[in-house]
């Protein structure tokens, strides 16, 4: 290792999303990102979703999404507050990447300076309106400038369009908005779907894990009232990855720095991350500049990392029971159905009705959670000496 410190590994462990050239270190996306190029490929029109929960990947998978004969845009949603801030965000992205093309670069230039226009009298507005005492801001209250959203929809319809004469078939992704509750997203989508809806579009959009619940209920005739299967063709959803692909992606990362971590430290680290590749390059990450001195970071240091952080996260919000804490202790190498977790609650002194009530409270606060349709003790608390 020549002397050198652990710190090597800070660079390798940044979460950041992939992108085709990072292609060696994708692991285990390959059948999500093969139907998302099908799809959007041979879909005519229509909406599609890539839904998975925070830190998952959603933006790495959307980045190998570029279906053959197809263009391709990607924009990212930044400014989320309401509807017509991500309107005029969406429209403004777009403009942007186009602006440049011979075939679209005038409509789309004529659209950002619009927006950009548009957002100057706001913001003026608004800056002038702080700057008014009580009496005039009352009278220019009612005077006040409004987002034009209806200007907006037309102007992105009318980008949209003249893209799919001039391109043809056109993919257009929209990243960021699975950060956004569910119920503005919808919002959001249904008031642009009539722009949205036009042969030759394709319109991917990273979702909240909670629209793809709802989808699916809807989809299966669960849900009586609801129709999200009239605006998504359909919505892809990214699992947690195994325990074993969360190791083949570290070992990846790391590559020839492997020698400077103990084997045992890349487990410890699955285990935490329940699947997401997020929160293991995180815990990896903490205990890295915990020992940052060090020349091997060993499973030692990542137990004592897990265990301050999570202490320490606990004591700000969520807390245990005695029996709690036993439960735990007495679960954690557990995996299996929910009957296994009572029988061994029981078997260990609980009685009956409070074996029932503590497994509840675990799945409540997340200290249980589901894994292929067995429980498991989140690998975020296996490791704590409660």
């Amino acid at each position: 290792m020549g002397g050198k410190s652990i710190s090597v590994l800070i660079p390798l462990l940044t979460d950041k999303p992939l992108r085709e050239s990072d292609s060696d270190w994708l692991v285990n996306r390959q059948e999500e990102i093969s139907y998302l190029n099908n799809i959007t490929a041979h879909l005519p029109f229509g909406i599609l979703g890539v839904a998975g929960e925070t830190g998952i990947g959603k933006t790495t998978v959307l980045n190998f999404v570029k279906p053959s004969g197809v263009y391709v845009q990607t924009v990212n949603i930044s400014l989320r507050e309401t509807m017509e801030s991500i309107l005029y965000d969406l429209l403004y992205s777009l403009a942007s990447k186009l602006e440049h093309d011979n075939d679209i670069g005038e409509v789309a230039r004529e659209c950002k300076d619009w927006i950009t226009e548009e957002v100057a009298i706001l913001k003026g507005f608004s800056l002038g309106f702080s700057m008014l005492g009580n009496t005039e801001a009352k009278f220019e209250k009612s005077r006040a400038p409004r987002f034009n959203f209806f200007a907006a929809r037309e102007r992105l319809g009318l980008l949209i369009e003249k893209t799919v004469n001039a391109k043809g078939k056109f993919l257009l992704i929209v990243d960021e908005l699975d950060k956004e509750k569910k119920e503005d997203v919808l919002r959001v989508i249904d008031a642009l779907k009539t722009q949205f809806l036009i042969e030759n579009l394709v319109v991917v959009f990273s979702l909240p894990f909670a629209i793809y619940r709802e989808y699916v209920s809807d989809r299966m005739r669960w849900n009586e009232a609801g129709n999200l299967e009239n605006v998504f063709k359909d919505i892809v959803f990214l699992e947690p990855l195994r325990s074993l692909d969360i190791k083949e992606m570290l070992v990846k990362r790391l590559d020839r720095y492997l020698d400077f971590v103990e084997h045992d430290v890349l487990e410890v680290a699955a285990d935490f991350s329940d699947g997401n590749p997020r929160d293991a390059l995180w815990i990896l990450s903490k205990s890295v500049y915990d020992n940052v001195h060090e020349n091997k970071l060993r499973k030692g240091h990542l137990l004592n990392t897990i265990n301050k952080v999570v202490k320490e996260y606990i004591s700000t919000g969520v807390s245990l029971t005695e029996n709690q804490k036993k439960a735990v202790k007495l679960l954690r190498d557990y995996f299996g159905p929910k009957e296994g977790i009572l029988e061994i609650l029981q078997t260990n002194g609980f009685k009956r009705t409070t074996a029932y009530s503590v497994f509840e409270q675990l799945v409540e606060k997340r200290f249980l959670i589901v894994r292929d349709g067995n429980y498991k003790i989140s690998g975020k608390f296996k490791f704590v000496d409660f």
